[in-house]
């Protein structure tokens, strides 16, 4: 039975019940008010005759009968006494009183009246509030109920109607908590198996490819010894730098992010990067301005990756012409462009894996690029700027007076 239907047959039940109660009572009332009027009727003629020495016969048991507008009746001997009469002892002979006169009666069927009417009218009345408090609870409750089905379906998308009032509206904001958790959770695991998937193929890849890139790179620098003046046999060298540092990249995010800390001279590794990154830029139609310089204690080839991720980001956010700004702290470094920013529904998950607003980026640059600041203890942010994004590095220890740690235990990548 549904909520509505519960709660409006409560209604009228109950309603009849204390009618019916109601109706008694007052019936009980009236039997005994007539019962007592028509004893102490009883006694006082009684009285009356026995003093004036009239005998109870026909002719004055009439006459009573006219006076008090009760039934009387003499008993030869007693008998137990009926439903609606009143025995009473007078002269040695036993007077049966009769109470349910037309009074009583009228009086009865009035009782009985106003109780149906009561019952009926009280219905309708109790009826009609009781749909308008089902609507006020049950609907709320069936729509939460919905709402609980769909989430146990697995649909985690359709948002919980807030609803009700009081206690009814604190459950829908729990559902909704519970439904936006258990979609938090249903993603964090379906970027968890991601991650586990895409962790064993890129090493199977990196550890592929390193070999052949290894052997090519020694091939590269020997001819580089035997023609120095080769130009594009430098070139070679830095563009099998810059998939070496991939490499590293991809083998960072399949086995976890670890550092092995020393005195790091972050314009140098800027300037490596840059250099690295020159072709590309020039393509891009991208300038690049380095200023700035600064001695910390890192990991040099991990820092080369964090920068060269900023970097290509920067790059690629104004392909078609613009400026990077690469501005070194003290305690790290900012790299900003002229893009178009990133996209503001992006933001809250702009550090996770997977999570890019370009259709051919990975999601994958600023996730390791975060893994990396976050394994040096330092912090990596973004900024919106009037024209363009800004990627600070910050929290970085300085080298001066510093003494430089060992390796930094493994965290997830």
């Amino acid at each position: 039975m549904r909520t509505r239907t519960r709660v409006l047959v409560s209604f009228v039940t109950v309603h009849i019940a204390l009618s019916i109660v109601a109706g008694w009572v007052v019936w009980r009332w009236l039997d005994t008010s007539m019962r007592s009027q028509a004893e102490e009727s009883a006694k006082s003629i009684g009285q009356v005759l026995a003093q004036g020495g009239f005998a109870l016969n026909a002719e004055v048991l009439s006459r009573m009968r006219e006076l008090t507008g009760h039934r009387f009746q003499v008993l030869d001997a007693p008998s137990p006494v009926r439903t609606g009469t009143i025995q009473v002892k007078q002269g040695g002979a036993i007077i049966e009183v009769d109470y349910r006169t037309e009074a009583y009666r009228r009086g009865l069927r009035e009782i009985v009246a106003g109780t149906l009417m009561v019952m009926a009218g009280g219905s309708v009345a109790f009826g009609l509030v009781a749909l308008w408090l089902s609507r006020q609870l049950a609907r709320p409750l069936e729509e939460l109920a919905g709402a609980a089905r769909i989430i146990a379906s697995g649909d985690l998308q359709a948002q919980v109607p807030t609803v009700g009032s009081g206690e009814v509206a604190g459950l829908a904001h729990e559902l909704e908590t519970m439904r936006t958790r258990l979609l938090e959770l249903d993603r964090q695991h379906r970027q968890a198996e991601r991650l586990t998937t895409l962790g064993t193929f890129t090493a199977t890849i990196a550890h592929e490819v390193r070999n052949p890139l290894s052997a090519v790179r020694l091939t590269v620098q020997m001819l580089a010894r035997r023609l120095p003046a080769e130009a594009s046999l430098t070139m070679i060298i830095n563009e099998l730098e810059r998939l070496d540092l991939i490499i590293d990249e991809l083998l960072g995010f399949s086995k976890g992010m670890s550092v092995r800390t020393q005195v790091c001279d972050l314009r140098e590794t800027v300037d490596t990067v840059v250099a690295l990154m020159r072709r590309q830029a020039d393509h891009a139609g991208v300038g690049i301005v380095v200023t700035g310089s600064a001695s910390v204690i890192a990991d040099p080839a991990r820092m080369r990756q964090l920068v060269m991720n900023l970097l290509l980001n920067a790059i690629q956010a104004q392909h078609g012409g613009g400026k990077v700004q690469i501005a070194i702290a003290a305690d790290g470094l900012a790299i900003e462009d002229e893009g178009p920013g990133v996209d503001a529904a992006i933001v809250p998950h702009l550090f996770e894996a997977f999570s890019s607003s370009r259709p051919e980026g990975t999601g994958l640059g600023l996730h390791l690029a975060k893994s990396i600041a976050d394994a040096h203890g330092a912090r990596l942010s973004y900024q919106r700027r009037s024209a363009g994004a800004c990627f600070i590095v910050a929290g970085l220890a300085p080298s001066a007076g510093a003494t430089a740690a060992g390796p930094v235990a493994p965290i997830a990548g």
